[in-house]
């Protein structure tokens, strides 16, 4: 099914050369199903869409760690996904990894159910084989797959090992072209890319845009391992070492950010005066850290990790295990901005919030979190969130949490208390 484009649209420089590039060939790459991933503008679905609407059978295959993006492109393509042209996976409950949602796809069998336990390189592995024991192919044949290029190497790292490992899997051909602005490109990104693909190579430039090709998946590639680290902290004063686990391109990986810890040291200092605390929530999550220091920190009450981002709830439900304090009260929960948690259902927050929406600087990404952070919390019950001292976001805090005091300030970061009211 084709999608026409909207009139006043204008294609993001990079999404161009990324198009430019993958579908240069006559037929845009006759016979291959398409992989769009983090599409933000749902402009390369889009495009990719038209383009298999041209060759018969083939499908694209939308994934984003992300729930918000998620569901906004499965409300946008709603009729495509009904039509079979567009397979994306489920907002409802758990997400879906990246190599099980590829390997239900091409294998002919239905997306796996939200909530179902993630199988990770047995799917993929699985897609190889029928139900009869005999070899199965991929349902699109071979693959290419479009992306900008992440922030984050690691996250690059991941999202082409996670490729590769379904097409060396269902024997399919793979290309990946991911494209970026030049100025946030580096050749680290093209060593990420030759670890797990024999051929990498740049594309021309459109105006200050440029994308990286890569095919050929090395046999042997593997996903990648979490990263891990730890972090040492006071729990009610005395010290305690935290390990950390960092999934793809969750924020920090698997250290310990500044932000957090200048948050957490805080917390501990007055913690005693929070002994009322019924629920808290670490408003998201990231690697786990400040989720693990409310379990250790307030054992009778129950801890919620809440993150947008399915790295990260990966990441808080690997820090929490290996830390001894996966118990029964503290759960990790894929969502945006608390929206499946009840009004007026918690008494403390943590908050460290995301400040850049890619390379950008997105004050939006804040003050929504707060407009959560104000539904969620109790009267009377208390938001504790670091910044960067320069935002100054005191006033956009008191608008609309409620009385702000000032915790504690070093050279790069501040904490403050907001008491809903």
């Amino acid at each position: 099914m084709s999608t026409p484009e909207p009139a006043e649209t204008t294609l993001h420089q990079s999404d161009r050369v990324i198009l430019e590039h993958a579908l240069a060939e006559p037929e845009g790459g006759a016979g291959r199903d398409l992989i769009v991933l983090e599409d933000a503008s749902g402009e390369l679905t889009a495009r990719a869409l038209d383009a298999a609407a041209a060759r018969p059978g083939a499908r694209v295959l939308g994934w984003s760690a992300s729930r918000r993006l998620t569901a906004a492109l499965r409300e946008r393509f709603s009729a495509q996904i009904a039509a079979g042209s567009l397979i994306l996976p489920a907002v409802d409950g758990e997400p879906t990894p990246l190599v099980d949602h590829l390997a239900a796809a091409t294998s002919g069998a239905s997306v796996p159910a939200a909530g179902a336990p993630a199988a990770a390189a047995d799917a993929a592995a699985d897609a190889t084989t029928s139900p009869d024991g005999g070899a199965a192919t991929s349902a699109g044949g071979d693959l290419l797959a479009l992306m900008r290029l992440p922030k984050a190497l690691r996250e690059l790292d991941a999202r082409a090992r996670e490729l590769a490992v379904h097409a060396l899997a269902t024997g399919a051909e793979l290309e990946l072209v991911a494209g970026g602005r030049v100025k946030h490109m580096s050749r680290s990104q093209n060593e990420t890319l030759a670890r797990t693909f024999a051929e990498v190579a740049a594309s021309r430039g459109i105006g200050k845009s440029r994308a990286l090709a890569a095919c050929g998946p090395r046999p042997g590639t593997r996903l990648l391992e979490p990263a891990r680290g730890a972090a040492r902290l006071r729990v009610r004063g005395q010290q305690r070492e935290i390990p950390l686990r960092g999934v793809g391109g969750v924020f920090g990986s698997a250290s310990a950010d500044a932000g957090s810890v200048l948050l957490l040291e805080t917390l501990d200092a007055g913690i005693a005066s929070l002994e009322g605390v019924e629920r808290a929530i670490d408003l998201g999550g990231g690697n786990g850290l400040m989720t693990a220091y409310l379990a250790a920190a307030l054992p009778d009450a129950q801890v919620l990790s809440s993150d947008d981002d399915a790295d990260a709830v990966a990441s808080a439900r690997l820090t929490l295990a290996a830390a001894g304090l996966a118990r029964d009260g503290v759960s990790v929960r894929w969502d945006d901005a608390l929206s499946q948690e009840e009004p007026a259902s918690a008494d403390l927050l943590v908050l460290n919030p995301p400040f850049h929406d890619g390379t950008a600087v997105d004050a939006t990404l804040v003050q929504e979190l707060l407009d959560a952070a104000a539904r969620v919390l109790r009267r009377g019950g208390q938001l504790w969130m670091v910044h960067n001292s320069h935002l100054r976001y005191r006033p956009e805090l008191e608008r609309r949490v409620g009385r702000v005091q000032q915790a504690s300030r070093d050279r790069r970061f501040t904490v403050l208390v907001a008491t809903r009211a």
